[in-house]
């Protein structure tokens, strides 16, 4: 079964890549055609006399495709490599952008996976989401997104005539989801002060490092367990707050965090308006 959906998951790859090739292949040719420049489509496709895998081949390692290919791994894996999640949306939309043309152009599911980046760093930015976006990152119908709504699994908003639904929610309830695969915590987040923690992405980030370098619930750990289910500590760890307040205590006490500072941080980051008003002059 693993292999089967490893094989599917490249055949979606390999798909994407030969409609890709295909769109700015013929979008390059109109420009050298149209505006009277040679070079574009040899310095990307390689000479114009390859043979077509020999061209495909050429082209894998062209800058446009790298961009496409760091775009798949963050809208689908949730991996960002060293470069910023924002940057990989808006490189790989400019990219699709600039393989358009009157006769040749992108498919619709290029259109899908930059609005799948864009439902993510929403969501690791810890901005609103908007329903469209949450049911691709959940790989579901738009339908079981307003079912969830409805059955008060989701908080939600009308912003512009869009569903938004609170950031919170969406990553409490795509957390459940089987199709979803949360953004890959990666680098060394140690040096990441709590004064510089501005996401839940982020704030998980922390956690998770202090969790690994203390080795506080690895084998051998000799820490005190928190008083929460393993649950709710991976939700945390995953940037998602959903504890009251008495609990920022013990939580710094465990992570060995300063405990003002923690409480600062979640206001800061999961508590926003309520700390606006109390700071509020």
């Amino acid at each position: 079964m693993v292999q089967l959906l490893v094989k599917n998951q490249l055949s979606v790859e390999e798909r994407l890549f030969d409609d890709f090739f295909r769109a700015a292949h013929g979008t390059l040719q109109s420009l050298e055609n149209d505006y009277n420049v040679k070079g574009v489509v040899e310095q990307v496709f390689g000479a114009p006399t390859l043979p077509e895998n020999e061209s495909q081949a050429h082209f894998r390692n062209s800058v446009p495709w790298s961009t496409l290919s760091r775009l798949y791994d963050y809208a689908l894996k949730g991996e960002t490599g060293d470069v910023h999640p924002i940057d990989i949306v808006i490189s790989g939309s400019n990219v699709l952008k600039l393989a358009t043309s009157e006769n040749d152009m992108p498919s619709a599911e290029w259109d899908r996976l930059v609005a799948m980046g864009d439902g993510r760093f929403a969501l690791d930015d810890g901005q609103p989401v908007e329903l469209s976006k949450v049911a691709l990152l959940a790989k579901v119908d738009s339908r079981t997104v307003r079912n969830a709504i409805a059955a008060g699994e989701l908080k939600s908003f009308k912003h512009d005539d869009e569903i938004r639904i609170e950031n919170a929610s969406a990553r409490q309830w795509l957390l459940g989801r089987r199709g979803f695969k949360p953004t890959v915590i990666d680098g060394d987040h140690s040096s990441i002060q709590l004064k510089d923690v501005s996401t839940p992405h982020q704030f998980g980030a922390l956690l998770s490092q202090k969790n690994k370098q203390l080795n506080l619930t690895g084998p051998g750990s000799k820490t005190t367990p928190l008083p929460i289910t393993g649950n709710a500590q991976a939700q945390l760890e995953s940037g998602i707050f959903t504890l009251p307040l008495d609990a920022v205590f013990p939580l710094a006490d465990f992570y060995q965090l300063d405990r003002k500072e923690l409480l600062d941080c979640v206001m800061r980051v999961f508590f926003t308006e309520e700390l606006q008003m109390l700071t509020k002059q």
